[in-house]
């Protein structure tokens, strides 16, 4: 048996030679992991002592799937990411097609890990929320350029047709982000729109939820109330939320008039949400493909 990350390595290691002088092409490696529960070969079981890290300020001990030890074996997974990355990456190189490739590695999701009392996904807060978002292109790109722009995943799309020269469709979602990523512009989207339409009760998630996130606040609500506001610059930890304050109402106002911009621009609406606990135990996943709710129930 072997572990899944290096499986797909291997296979897109493979694709790469067949490809080479027969380009241009499109390759997506999802890796798996980090993933729970955290099993990764003994190399990197180990790598870290739970008790050697450093705890964001937020976490709390003694949740159940976000202590020491599964913090260190996520660490573990993220260097055995790192190694498939390395091999990719100098596959490119080896074949001479490193410089002209343009490399984008992100993530579907973060993890809670403890943080705010919380495990899994599908949170409004910061550690389930952010991805990586880190491009290589070295033909066109400088590398070691950090910038603050948000970016969602559907900006993906648009980004990289751009990069490639090919015109974005009017009617694709997403923002094109190549003038930011050649260095051309810092002007990016004001802010990013967040969707769950359902619960996951063995993750936490209890209610369907839309939130709106700019580059000084986090406002969340369920349909019923708003949830969570956080302003990140002075509570970069979220750790003080002001919802309810009423010092912060017009912030609190001003964020529902982003949400439900976002909602009408994209035709969202809560009536699509769901209120069965589908995922939970695997049921979504034990017959055949369901394409609605109603047709699962």
């Amino acid at each position: 048996t072997r572990y899944l990350p290096e499986v797909w390595t291997d296979l897109a290691i493979e694709f790469l030679h067949q490809a080479r002088g027969r380009q241009p092409f499109f390759l997506m490696v999802a890796l798996a992991t980090p993933h729970d529960p955290y099993i990764v070969p003994e190399k990197y079981m180990n790598m870290y002592n739970p008790d050697n890290l450093k705890m964001r300020p937020n976490w709390t001990p003694g949740v159940r799937g976000g202590g020491r030890k599964e913090i260190a074996r996520y660490y573990g997974a993220i260097t055995a990411i790192d190694e498939q990355i390395g091999k990719l990456l100098g596959t490119l190189q080896a074949l001479g097609m490193d410089e002209n490739t343009i490399v984008l590695f992100s993530s579907d999701h973060g993890n809670m890990l403890g943080s705010q009392g919380k495990i899994l996904k599908r949170k409004p807060w910061e550690e389930s929320i952010r991805v990586p978002g880190v491009l290589r292109y070295p033909r066109r790109v400088r590398g070691g350029q950090q910038k603050d722009t948000l970016l969602s995943h559907v900006d993906f799309a648009p980004t990289l047709l751009s990069l490639c020269g090919i015109n974005v469709p009017s009617d694709m979602q997403g923002t094109d982000l190549s003038a930011v990523v050649l260095g051309k512009s810092d002007q990016g989207p004001e802010s990013a729109f967040f969707q769950i339409f359902g619960p996951f009760h063995g993750g936490g998630v209890l209610h369907a939820w839309r939130g709106v996130r700019t580059e000084h606040y986090m406002y969340a609500r369920r349909q019923s109330q708003p949830w969570v506001l956080y302003d990140l610059k002075s509570d970069p930890y979220e750790m003080h939320n002001l919802v309810d304050d009423s010092a912060a109402r017009s912030v609190r106002n001003e964020m529902e008039n982003r949400l439900n911009l976002w909602m009408r621009k994209i035709g969202d609406s809560w009536s699509l949400d769901w209120t069965a606990p589908v995922e939970d135990g695997a049921r979504l996943y034990r017959y055949r493909t369901f394409y609605t709710v109603p047709e699962y129930l």
